[in-house]
């Protein structure tokens, strides 16, 4: 499973948002700004079920996501993946997640009903810069 280099670990240890690409039902590409962190070797994110890219990647789990160093627009990175859903009931994972970007579970304004833990499983990492 390719990995996202030391060289490159730092825009997601970072508090960056992140675009994070699925594919519609039409087959189009649909691409929203998401909150995701690096978890070991894999990124992770929390959705709602009753977001359209929940629908997007539950029907097609190929998804992208994509960052820019807002220090360096230059310097990017791809990860082209396989989603896997797993249950957050406990919102364990979204509090976390939450912390990562300096916020808890209290102050989150989004929908905490139905989350879901999205895990991406590398099936190609691009770096540039």
């Amino acid at each position: 499973m390719p990995t996202v280099s030391p060289s490159h670990r730092d825009l997601l240890e970072n508090r960056a948002t992140v675009a994070f690409a699925t594919v519609g039902a039409d087959g189009t590409p649909q691409v929203t700004a998401i909150w995701a962190m690096l978890d070991g070797d894999v990124v992770r994110t929390s959705l709602t079920k009753a977001r359209q890219k929940y629908r997007n990647l539950a029907a097609h789990p190929q998804v992208t996501l994509f960052v820019i160093d807002p220090a360096n627009p230059y310097r990017t990175l791809e990860i082209r993946a396989i989603a896997e859903v797993t249950e957050d009931p406990d919102l364990v994972f979204l509090r976390r997640l939450l912390a990562h970007y300096g916020t808890d579970l209290e102050s989150f304004p989004g929908p905490t009903q139905d989350r879901v833990v999205i895990t991406l499983n590398p099936t190609r990492v691009v770096e540039n810069g």
